[in-house]
């Protein structure tokens, strides 16, 4: 039986959602253009970290160097 797409490693739409909402943020506070070196080093350091089982959306924040802000306190 051949195996799903997903099955083989590749993002699921959900997972590419998480990880692009993360870097737009990342970026932001970071006043990173999207396009540039330090943005570059962001997406790679999510697609690893993913690709090495962080798949929560705090956690990778986190990982990043950012903790996400609370509604309360924005």
């Amino acid at each position: 039986m051949p195996k799903s797409i997903y099955d083989r490693g590749l993002l699921k739409p959900a997972d590419i959602a998480r990880l692009q909402r993360v870097f737009d943020e990342a970026c932001q506070r970071r006043e990173a253009h999207p396009e540039s070196a330090e943005a570059r080093e962001i997406a790679l350091t999510l697609l690893a970290l993913h690709n090495a089982g962080m798949v929560e959306e705090d956690m990778l924040m986190e990982a990043v160097g950012f903790r996400r802000l609370d509604s309360k306190s924005a």
